[in-house]
């Protein structure tokens, strides 16, 4: 699914302390990668209480960052299902991951 990702929210809060800017995309970063991975985990064990949690976390993150879609897919997650296949949320997270580490690399 693509997804058109922007930082704009974020050029405008940090856009005048690169210094800053970079630190919290390495956070940024850092908490994506951890929540992906929780994420891939408890869908595998059917643990709703790691993915209420991490659903929750993450939805002000990716509305400010045009992921939408993942904030939808995650809604759709139900525990009445018996078997959640994280196959396109493993893809849409690594889109995001990968335009934070772009987004560094042009911040430094």
């Amino acid at each position: 699914m693509l997804m058109h990702l922007r930082f704009d929210q974020y050029d405008a809060i940090f856009g005048d302390d690169p210094e800053a800017y970079l630190s919290f995309l390495d956070t940024l970063e850092a908490t994506l990668a951890k929540s992906k991975r929780n994420l891939i985990q408890a869908a595998a064990s059917q643990d709703w209480n790691v993915i209420s949690a991490t659903r929750h976390s993450l939805k002000p993150t990716m509305t400010l960052l045009g992921a939408e879609p993942i904030n939808d897919l995650l809604h759709e997650w139900r525990p009445t299902m018996s078997d959640l296949d994280a196959t396109l949320l493993d893809r849409m997270l690594s889109q995001v991951l990968e335009a934070v580490s772009e987004k560094k690399a042009k911040t430094e």
